[in-house]
């Protein structure tokens, strides 16, 4: 058994270091997208302007409230989804035969990457909405 557990010890330590890189990855790359954003805004605005970009920040504050709402929606998924792995990976200690051992950690495996894929295609959509929305606004600026 002490060979069983040092694989799982591995295993999840090598998925959850991956999901982290993962995760970090996505998060500059939003965040070196956010600065190439705001290097469009112009730096003097006509007085004309003033109201048209003060109701655009409005509306980007609102989409940026949105996109965080569903990060904390997505996180408090994850955040339960990794509880349910770490009590079923304690389970597999309890394993009779290494056959159920087997068919533990399969299934355990599956339920991970089953909730990794889910993350990053929420990652994913939420992403491309926050684009979409930065070009509708984009779209509102009149020179």
């Amino acid at each position: 058994m002490p060979a069983q557990m040092e694989f799982v010890n591995k295993t999840f330590e090598s998925a959850f270091d991956n999901f982290r890189k993962t995760t970090e990855a996505t998060v500059n790359m939003q965040q070196e997208l956010f600065r190439q954003w705001s290097s469009f805004w112009p730096p003097f605005v006509k007085p004309k302007q003033t109201e048209q970009l003060q109701q655009i920040k409005k509306e980007w504050s609102e989409a940026v409230a949105e996109l965080t709402r569903k990060y904390l929606e997505s996180w408090d998924q994850q955040a339960k989804a990794s509880m349910a792995t770490i009590e079923k990976a304690i389970q597999l200690a309890q394993s009779k035969d290494q056959e159920a051992f087997r068919q533990n950690v399969m299934e355990l495996w599956q339920k991970s990457f089953e909730c990794l894929k889910n993350a990053a295609e929420i990652q994913v959509q939420t992403f491309q909405a926050s684009v979409e929305k930065w070009f509708e606004l984009v779209k509102k600026v009149k020179p």
